[in-house]
């Protein structure tokens, strides 16, 4: 790879990169010393890395070469160096899940997604940021001061998942591992102008990732839905998503729950974009109607609630012995569940089932539902949301399926006047992944809006 190639491969996606590894014509130590010195130009201004991981990286992308020269190929994430957000275990690799708590710790083992897409053959190159324990608001007195949006460095990047996006989007690394509890993929993929899935719940294994059991998952960030389904089939180990979704989705009906949109009262470049999305999925053949869904506030509000008593039973040993070792807001977060009761918790857990009770059956006459992703343009105007509840917060559109553990899928969907991206959200069956991913890649495969870069080599 001469000097010239180099300085290009940021831009592959992994299913460019896949097949050129598997040709030959990318060679992964290459590769990966390529996309670790990007890291190293970049780092410094989006600061999205924990931890580089530039020498063991570069140890397995050698293993990897000699692997598949000797006619050992793993599948298409063999060789592709990846991110993968601080709070997912990584055996031999520090985690610290942003905080003081862990600033040390090196697990023995991995988390089982993380097993999953190794055994697959990706590469770690680096441990991402996030905001501590992804559950607090993030400050620049963290253990990592939080990053920056690439499409505009003067904003932070949205969502706990934000290092995983921001890698992803600024081509250091093609694909990300992140988690979602409450939008924690969506939001910042939306932000940044790449795809991330909250699978259905249960489809990966995610634990060992520090999230609350009952509405969190892992789930893969990358620049186009058919890389989001390679990273799928390798955290789940099952074939056919990739294929899948390639399916024609003409015909395909997208329901528009328009009454909880409009009272979430989204900013209007949002409202625009949204608008401009269902336009462009008309336009692929497919029928837009609007929907019914009672209780989609209602589960949004109970998510967190279940949130809140699930992340203060995981930390209520160290909450009484190392406090002081969690940042300000993550105390604050981490003890909130200390002040509910057990029928708080019950009555949030039955709000889940009646809702997703009433999603099924919106869904069994829809194909996916439709909603943006985030009722605001930038991570500054998603802090200025929380004051006022009225209008549901950021995540009034995604923490409803974290609840009721529905599939949904960001991808790019417009871009805000000042630069920022604006991402559409489709929500799916349970156990509907690949229809939902077919109908994802469609409408990006359509749009221009994942084929933009953020302007970081112009600047530069």
């Amino acid at each position: 790879m001469n000097h010239s190639e180099s300085d290009q491969v940021h831009l592959l996606s992994v299913t460019e990169a896949a097949s050129r590894i598997r040709d030959g014509s990318l060679k992964p130590p290459e590769y990966v010393e390529a996309l670790a010195d990007r890291a190293r130009r970049l780092d410094p201004l989006l600061r999205c890395i924990v931890t580089l991981a530039a020498e063991t990286a570069l140890a397995d992308a050698q293993v990897t070469e000699h692997e598949i020269l000797h006619g050992t190929w793993r599948g298409p994430l063999h060789g592709i160096p990846i991110g993968v957000k601080d709070c997912i275990a990584t055996a031999g690799l520090r985690t610290t899940a942003n905080s003081r708590l862990l600033i040390d710790w090196v697990p023995e083992k991995d988390a089982p997604s993380m097993a999953a897409i190794r055994r697959a053959g990706a590469i770690v190159l680096a441990k991402l940021n996030l905001n501590e324990f992804a559950w607090s608001i993030p400050s620049e007195e963290d253990l990592c001061p939080p990053p920056r949006n690439p499409w505009g460095p003067d904003h932070l990047a949205m969502g706990s998942s934000s290092g995983s996006a921001v890698a992803v989007a600024s081509g250091i690394c093609p694909a990300a591992l992140g988690t979602d509890a409450g939008g924690s993929v969506r939001q910042p993929a939306s932000n940044c102008g790449v795809a991330g899935l909250k699978p259905t719940h249960g489809l990966i294994d995610s634990s060992g990732a520090f999230g609350p059991p009952s509405i969190c998952d892992v789930g893969p960030i990358a620049r186009t839905v058919e890389d989001v389904a390679l990273l799928l089939e390798g955290m789940t180990g099952m074939p056919g998503f990739v294929d899948r979704v390639k399916k024609p989705v003409r015909g395909a009906r997208v329901g528009v729950p328009r009454r909880h949109i409009d009272e979430a009262r989204p900013d209007p470049e949002v409202a625009a974009a949204f608008a401009e999305a269902l336009l462009g999925l008309a336009q692929l053949g497919m029928e837009i109607v609007e929907v019914e869904v009672e209780g989609l506030a209602d589960a949004a509000a109970a998510d967190f609630l279940v949130l809140n008593v699930e992340a203060f039973a995981a930390h209520r040993e160290w909450l009484r012995t190392r406090i002081v070792d969690y940042g300000p807001s993550a105390r604050a977060y981490h003890t909130q569940g200390a002040f509910l009761s057990a029928t708080d918790y019950t009555a949030a857990v039955r709000v889940g089932e009646v809702v997703r009770h009433r999603l099924e059956q919106a869904l069994a006459v829809v194909d996916v539902l439709a909603t943006p992703v985030v009722p605001v343009v930038t991570a500054e105007d998603a802090r200025a949301s929380k004051s006022r509840p009225h209008t549901g917060g950021t995540a009034i559109f995604t923490a409803p399926f974290n609840l009721t553990g529905h599939p949904a899928i960001s991808v790019p969907g417009g871009m805000s006047a000042a630069g920022i991206p604006i991402g559409l959200q489709l929500a799916g069956r349970l156990g509907g992944d690949a229809d939902l991913l077919a109908i994802a890649c469609a409408y990006q495969q359509a749009t221009p809006w994942h084929t933009m870069r953020p302007p970081l080599d112009a600047a530069s």
